[in-house]
């Protein structure tokens, strides 16, 4: 794993370059934008110390700790007899994981050499190791003032060992108080037709007290310019709505030249920003984008067009991310309301989840903001009224609102018991309506407008003319859309105006048994129930009724209303009488 003490790459070489230009001239890691690595040398791991493939070094092995001019794979340098650190190997999150020693021969000369593969033609590459000095302050060499500091050349050489490519030193590397890794670089890049290099290491300081060296992670990886994707907005990445889909865009690959002279380019898209996929087609550097989904774009970029189609030839563009976050589900209505005509009122009512707000408007679309941020809405109209959902956390709005209605019921108009006449005995008639269960009568002297004469069933009144009756809702306080007429007609001629108001056949036998009205001359009686039911009907009557239907039947006692033609068919009237059975 790697050792907690401090791992430094620029800060070193800067530092460095400061006093010895000359030297660290050839030294540098890519400026532009380093791929994945194409070769990677850990030393692999175990808790055995073992040699290097044949051909990789000129220094002997050793299972132990090295003396001068030998080497070890190790993975640890706990318990040395030496003044060194006690370190593990630098490799991330591994487990026992390994790392060369080297003890440096008393002669200057190579001590390591791999050859690397698999390289693409006309292509920059970084190559880098980490090297620490073993040796730590405080020990003797360090005292003594004869300490040797660790010093080590880089080259690249091609495949026939014969044209040196690149090539660079460290510089005197100098013991420290704690163990300090430290990272180096060396850029070239391949010729025409070439696809391996050979990779050397030489000790430019001489054997004795120090130039003890550990090496680990030596990597090879593709360099080019780095490449930022923007939209027409110059932004590297967009967040909108659901409700904002489809979004379409233009993306374009923008490099800094920091390395390439000439761009090709393959977009690629994935779903999950892991799983990439070539757009067919799509090699320009822009890229046009139409989606109602999250996705991930970038576009695979080579110097030269040949390369484009092999991955350890290429990089890789940052990532253009478009996320796209879902609207809330519209909210669920609690129904339609009633308004109130009473309170000149209703309140409208919705139902989201937590971390959901609420909006209230006039219309389907667009419209008036009427309320912000409430599940309720008090209107003083009734109408159609539209409430959306709010993420209260992306901000995104559902894609329908919903429809709630404030809704005025007007009750069932009243029905008449009938137009009526002028006692005679009283000097007043009395007007009869009907409601359902759920509304009162209210009384006026006028079709509209007009004065309050009376709430309820009944209106007395002692002048001819003609009445109006409406149902009012008895929770709400709304109207019958119309008033119902009932007249008063002109007094009758005293004598003829003297109608029984109830008959009890089967009380007092003989006296009030049936419904007398032979003094008028009836050629049409019609007798209803109160809920306006008609029950009994004759023509040319006299004093037939006895609280039966037409069928015989005897009817309950109660009240019950009539409609009369009399006088050979020239007056109408109509009235009440009770039955006591």
């Amino acid at each position: 794993m790697r050792n907690p003490q401090l791992d430094f790459r620029y800060v070193l070489i800067l530092c460095y370059c400061f006093f010895s230009t000359e030297i660290y001239a050839q030294l540098g890691f890519c400026q532009g934008n380093s791929g994945d690595p194409i070769f990677t040398e850990n030393f692999g791991t175990g808790s055995v110390n073992n040699s290097l493939p044949a051909g990789t070094t000129t220094y002997n092995f050793t299972g132990d700790f090295p003396d001068d001019g030998f080497y070890t794979v190790s993975n640890g340098s706990f318990g040395n007899p030496f003044d060194w650190h006690e370190v593990e190997d630098h490799t991330p999150d591994d487990t026992d994981g390994k790392f060369l020693i080297i003890n440096a021969d008393f002669v200057e000369g190579e001590f390591y050499r791999t050859t690397i593969t698999g390289l693409c033609e006309r292509t920059t590459y970084e190559f880098s190791a980490w090297l620490l000095n073993l040796l730590k302050v405080s020990g003797l060499c360090v005292q003594q003032n004869i300490e040797i500091p660790i010093n080590v050349s880089f080259q690249i050489w091609d495949s026939t060992d014969t044209n040196l490519l690149a090539s660079g030193d460290t510089g005197d590397i100098f013991a420290t108080e704690n163990p300090t890794w430290g990272e180096f670089g060396l850029v070239f890049q391949t010729l025409e037709d070439q696809n391996s290099v050979i990779l050397k290491m030489l000790n430019n300081g001489q054997g004795g007290c120090g130039n003890d060296l550990a090496i680990d992670d030596i990597e090879f990886k593709s360099c080019g310019d780095s490449v930022i994707v923007v939209d027409e907005s110059n932004n590297t990445s967009v967040t909108i709505c659901e409700d904002e889909t489809p979004y379409t865009t233009v993306l374009s690959a923008v490099p800094d030249f920091s390395v390439f002279n000439s761009h090709f380019y393959q977009w690629q898209e994935s779903a999950d920003g892991m799983n990439w996929t070539d757009i067919s087609g799509e090699t320009t550097e822009n890229l046009s984008v139409t989606t109602s989904s999250s996705g991930f774009f970038r576009a695979k970029v080579a110097e030269f067009a040949e390369n484009l189609s092999n991955d350890q030839c290429i990089l890789l563009s940052e990532v253009f991310q478009i996320t796209v976050n879902l609207s809330p589900d519209a909210p669920i209505s609690n129904g339609d309301v009633l308004f109130n005509c009473n309170l000149n009122e209703a309140l409208l009512e919705v139902s989201v989840p937590n971390g959901i707000s609420v909006n209230w408007y006039d219309s389907p679309a667009d419209g008036n903001l009427l309320a912000q941020s409430t599940t309720s809405f008090t209107t003083n109209a009734e109408g159609v009224f539209y409430a959306e959902a709010v993420d209260d956390i992306t901000g995104c709005i559902s894609i329908s609102r919903t429809e709630v209605n404030a809704v005025i019921v007007n009750p069932v108009p009243p029905s008449a018991g009938g137009d009526v006449g002028i006692n005679c005995e009283t000097n007043s008639a009395e007007l009869i309506a009907f409601a359902d269960s759920n509304s009162t009568i209210n009384w006026y002297d006028s079709e509209v407008g007009g004065n309050l004469l009376a709430t309820g069933d009944t209106l007395i009144v002692s002048e001819v003319g003609t009445y109006y009756a409406e149902a009012v809702d008895q929770i709400t306080g709304c109207v019958s859309s119309t008033r119902i007429p009932v007249s008063v007609l002109e007094e009758l001629e005293f004598g003829e105006c003297i109608i029984p108001q109830g008959i009890s056949p089967n009380v007092s036998p003989g006296l009030n048994d049936s419904f007398d009205l032979s003094s008028f001359g009836v050629t049409q009686i019609k007798i209803f129930n109160r809920h306006g039911v008609l029950v009994y009907s004759r023509g040319d009557y006299t004093d037939e009724w006895r609280g039966q239907t037409n069928d015989g039947e005897e009817l309950p006692v109660g009240t019950y209303f009539y409609t009369m033609i009399y006088r050979n068919g020239t007056q109408s009237r109509s009235g009440w009488v009770y039955l006591n059975n």
